[in-house]
């Protein structure tokens, strides 16, 4: 569990990691929205093609970038499989039983394991390069709109901290648990 990179912050001087954190946050929830609007593998390459770019601006290791996948990873596998032996239309390549595989069946499958990758992989660039106080304070901000209508935005912004803050506490129990699960 120590391996994995889920909001941690990395800290180092690079030009995303001084910018505004709202600003993160907006072009954060633009990404995710252009990822879910992407059909074609052009789209995708374009994705990882940005992605690259901001990994190498905000100077942060390849290897820590990829480590958030380790949460996913059975996640995308398993979704993977289903949706390659399970997605019947196209032209069948290859049948057993009630499993077929199609020509639309893979090329779905691999768009969709692109896609949460890019998503994982995105959003974990904004922890990344935003500390767990900064983005509170930029949700915070973001919110203030909805002090008008009576919605607790300060108590809402305060939980996510102590959310966000303790997330590497539970992996180092996490940690704990299975070592000494481990040990018997």
């Amino acid at each position: 569990m120590r391996d994995m990179a889920f909001g941690q912050y990395y800290p180092t001087n690079s030009p995303i990691h001084k910018l505004d954190p709202r600003a993160k946050l907006i072009f954060s929830l633009l990404f995710m929205i252009f990822i879910f609007f992407a059909k074609s593998y052009t789209a995708f390459f374009y994705v990882i093609i940005f992605l690259s770019a901001v990994t190498i601006i905000a100077k942060i290791p390849l290897k820590i970038v990829l480590k958030s996948l380790k949460l996913v990873l059975f996640l995308l596998i398993f979704t993977g499989l289903i949706n390659l032996f399970l997605y019947n239309e196209g032209r069948v390549l290859a049948h057993w039983w009630v499993f077929t595989i199609t020509d639309r069946g893979i090329d779905f499958t691999i768009k969709l394991a692109l896609r949460l990758s890019l998503l994982i992989i995105g959003t974990s660039m904004l922890a990344l390069t935003t500390t767990p106080m900064e983005l509170t304070d930029a949700i915070e901000s973001l919110l203030k709109p909805l002090k008008y209508i009576k919605v607790p935005v300060h108590d809402i912004a305060i939980t996510m901290s102590i959310a966000l803050r303790f997330i590497p506490t539970l992996m180092e129990e996490t940690d704990k648990i299975i070592a000494a699960q481990k040990a018997r």
